[in-house]
């Protein structure tokens, strides 16, 4: 079974362009390079739609995330991968998006659109490659999701890091509400609704020399500003567990402890978008 895995060098953003086979105005396709959680590409009709990411230099790619978007389950998602020279090196099947996930909002809808991001209402899916392909200059990202437009807020991709080890048990999620409720003196209550986050805390303990290396690299470099995504359970084999599991955030903890010879332990706390 695969261990906790990490996307934190994005190489979508590095593309030279991004496209989709059709766009809703109003609704760009340079929104999914930024994140913004509500900033968003919709398709137009309900056949779906193909997002075609371009580079002009080779790039390394194994992972493909979508983090915020209101895909429903019974959506497919496929991928294919392109060399330099415009042949295909990766063509994945019609993959299930978001199998699994069931999403209730206070209106009562089971189905969200952007509007709906920033109060939980957004669906997460990831492909993770057997592979791992280095001269890759362009990419398709097939969404199918029945019968709705489809909003995407991001696109992530590039090449995840792996611990040498899994997280210990113990990992806790959280909904962080913003929402402020004045009870008046006379008992009448006022909510004023914002956004709620994500957050995610786990241990990651005796990982090796070279998870370290690796590991201090990305709290060096990223810090507290840089976004990440993050898959503790890529390939369990309840999808829900998987999408509940993954987050897209900051980290606020960067810190590693040297435990015993040769292994080290730490600790992550993220703050999703």
């Amino acid at each position: 079974m695969a261990n906790i895995r990490i996307i934190y060098n994005n190489v979508a953003d590095l593309a030279s362009s991004i496209t989709a086979t059709s766009t809703a105005s109003g609704f760009s396709t340079d929104n999914l390079k930024t994140n913004q959680k509500t900033l968003v590409h919709r398709n137009t009709g309900t056949t779906g739609v193909t997002y075609t990411i371009t580079w002009s230099s080779n790039q390394i790619i194994n992972s493909i995330a979508l983090p915020a978007t209101n895909l429903v389950s019974g959506a497919t998602i496929k991928i294919i991968l392109y060399d330099v020279n415009n042949n295909k090196v990766e063509e994945t099947s019609n993959l299930s998006a978001c199998t699994g996930k069931s999403i209730v909002l206070q209106n009562g809808n089971t189905t969200s659109t952007y509007t709906d991001f920033i109060f939980g209402g957004a669906t997460k899916t990831s492909v993770w490659l057997t592979t791992t392909y280095t001269n890759i200059r362009k990419m398709d990202i097939i969404l199918v999701n029945g019968t709705s437009t489809i909003d995407c807020s991001r696109i992530i991709c590039g090449k995840y890091w792996e611990s040498s080890q899994q997280v210990e048990r113990g990992i806790t999620l959280g909904s962080n509400d913003a929402s402020e409720v004045i009870i008046t003196r006379s008992g009448n209550i006022y909510i004023d609704r914002r956004p709620i986050t994500e957050s995610m805390n786990f241990n990651l303990n005796y990982i090796n020399e070279t998870s370290r290396k690796e590991l201090l690299s990305i709290f060096r470099t990223w810090g507290l500003s840089g976004f990440m995504y993050i898959c503790v359970f890529p390939n369990n084999s309840n999808p829900e567990i998987t999408q509940a599991y993954s987050i897209y955030g900051r980290n606020q903890s960067n810190s590693l402890e040297y435990a015993v010879n040769g292994f080290y332990n730490t600790s992550l706390d993220i703050i999703g978008w």
